[in-house]
């Protein structure tokens, strides 16, 4: 599984933000690691083109990077207009260029493949011929667009988005063959196990707390 956040040879170093906030209302990622120019997205010599028509060079030592934070540290990282952030860590991927769709805020999230190290995240539960599930990678924070770079959540309490209500204190796991692989409330803590809801009840179409781990993350 890719671990994020070793520094070596210049790589998977402390990642920057980008924005003010880590759930930036309407934040769709970053074009390349650890750059939102916010203009053109045109690349030249390796660099990427914004408003100004100067090249900015991407950082791709931060692919991967893993950035920690406490519950004081969360509140200052957490938009006011979209909602809470949770102590915990935050891993900085790609979400799967080839996807036709963005990932969901409060969704899970899985590795493309898991056994090379280029953290592509992947909102598909399964994968190859036969289908075959993928290992989870965390929870979305932003609906980040295929091939953009964003964080998302690894450890600590995650904000998940639910379809069915539920009470504190419950198991929450997924089915990998759903599409999307939706939070299942009371699963059994199997391999498809993510954690367990705290600190208020999930309601419908809505996102709620859930205590990551340990199993998969």
């Amino acid at each position: 599984m890719p671990i994020g956040g070793t520094a070596f040879m210049g790589e998977n170093q402390h990642p920057r933000l980008t924005t003010t906030y880590l759930n930036q209302l309407n934040r769709t990622g970053d074009p390349a690691p650890g750059l939102n120019v916010g203009g053109r997205t045109d690349m030249v010599n390796g660099g990427q083109v914004g408003f100004s028509g100067m090249i900015a060079q991407p950082y791709d030592g931060f692919a991967g990077g893993k950035l920690t934070i406490t519950n004081p540290w969360a509140v200052q990282f957490a938009d006011p207009q979209v909602g809470p952030l949770y102590g915990g860590v935050y891993q900085y991927c790609q979400v799967d260029p080839a996807a036709t769709a963005p990932l969901v805020r409060g969704g899970i999230v899985f590795w493309l493949d898991e056994d090379i190290l280029e953290y592509v995240v992947s909102a598909a539960g399964q994968s190859g011929t036969p289908l075959v599930p993928r290992k989870v990678a965390g929870i979305a924070v932003n609906n980040t667009l295929p091939g953009h770079w964003d964080f998302i959540q690894i450890a600590g309490i995650a904000m998940v988005l639910f379809t069915t209500p539920g009470t504190v204190g419950q198991a929450v796991s997924f089915n990998p063959a759903a599409t999307p692989p939706i939070p299942i409330l009371g699963g059994a803590m199997n391999e498809n196990f993510i954690g367990t809801t705290r600190l208020t009840a999930p309601a419908v179409n809505s996102l709620s707390p859930v205590k990551l781990g340990p199993y998969n993350f």
